[in-house]
């Protein structure tokens, strides 16, 4: 006969408050992509454009798919509809002549500006409910965790 939870484990666990903490960003981001000149953009895309934020050189679409961690069919997908709206584009890979890199456009590059803008318009109201100690912890913890698991 199984008994019932202990009092010691109640409550959510830490990937029930990453969700929420999650599910709250993205409907502010869905919000804002709505009403913003960036309307034919969708939560999904950013898997595709956060990396080559950090990648001004471009990354393949290997390394995108890899990195999301999606087929890389999926990605190319994703990353079809970012280039006929000329958020990326594909240029050759000076490493191998027979492959290409995806690298942020000019509208890319002002979309992620605006995105990061409304990202940390978000983390400055967190800030304001919980305190900005505690949010900077928050994200140098999961910024280890994720350096942490990208190496293995």
């Amino acid at each position: 006969m199984s008994s019932p939870a202990s009092n010691t484990d109640r409550g959510p666990l830490l990937g029930s408050l990453l969700r929420v903490a999650n599910q709250a960003l993205s409907e502010r981001v869905m919000s804002w992509l709505a009403s913003s000149e960036y309307d034919d953009i969708q939560l999904a895309h950013l898997s595709a454009l956060q990396p080559l934020w950090d990648l001004p050189e471009g990354a393949r679409l290997t390394t995108l798919a890899q990195s999301a961690r999606i087929t890389k069919q999926s990605m190319g997908a994703l990353v079809e509809h970012l280039e006929r709206k000329g958020y990326v584009e594909r240029v050759p890979d000076p490493d191998d002549a027979r492959a290409v890199r995806i690298r942020l456009t000019a509208p890319g590059r002002s979309f992620g500006k605006a995105i990061r803008a409304l990202v940390r318009a978000v983390e400055a109201e967190w800030a304001e409910r919980i305190g900005a100690r505690r949010v900077e912890e928050l994200k140098t913890a999961l910024e280890l965790l994720r350096k942490s698991l990208a190496a293995t």
